[in-house]
């Protein structure tokens, strides 16, 4: 799981992440310790956390910017190859229980989801549900975990994560965003 901070510390750092935006202003992100691409409706800040997951200590990354009354998000870990499933099945689950949504076997089921040149996991999917903010009112989020293998040979890929929380009023901006997540 998840523990090192709990559901408010990750929303503040989400928070924290958000460089304010009125409107979109698309852009290509490439962060430098990921071979992942982005399209970001804003310039994102990064910040690196030492978190558990699949009770393994990891190096999570995330870049995140407001934009249109929503925070997008992008994260990767790296992994050992062999556990790229598993680590994405633990990162639902976290994320999942952090918004107060039901994971395990009560959880949202998503649809598959395997961007251009990802790994096509079982666990790689992107799903929309509704969790609780930290103030308590409601938290639309549309989510997704997915996977690259590092390269030929390499024996170590990464976990990745994308998201929207809550809904953006431009009704392609989802689109838009998740169909920008790509190998580079």
């Amino acid at each position: 799981m998840f523990h090192p901070f709990g559901r408010a510390a990750l929303f503040t750092l989400i928070a924290s992440l958000a460089a304010c935006s009125p409107a979109m202003n698309w852009r290509e992100v490439r962060p430098s310790s990921t071979r992942l691409q982005a399209l970001m409706p804003c310039k994102p800040d990064e910040a690196v956390r030492t978190v558990t997951l699949d009770d393994r200590p990891v190096q999570m990354h995330l870049a995140g910017c407001d934009a249109d009354g929503a925070t997008f998000v992008i994260g990767w870990v790296p992994a050992p190859a062999e556990l790229l499933g598993s680590i994405l099945g633990a990162w639902q689950d976290s994320t999942l229980s952090l918004a107060g949504i039901a994971s395990g076997p009560d959880a949202p089921t998503g649809k598959p989801f395997v961007p251009t040149g990802m790994l096509a996991l079982p666990q790689s999917v992107r799903l929309q549900a509704t969790g609780l903010s930290t103030e308590g009112g409601a938290l639309p989020m549309d989510a997704a975990w997915f996977a690259e293998s590092g390269g030929p040979g390499a024996l170590e890929g990464q976990a990745m994560f994308a998201a929207i929380y809550r809904a953006p009023s431009a009704p392609d901006a989802a689109a838009t965003f998740f169909s920008g997540l790509r190998l580079r």
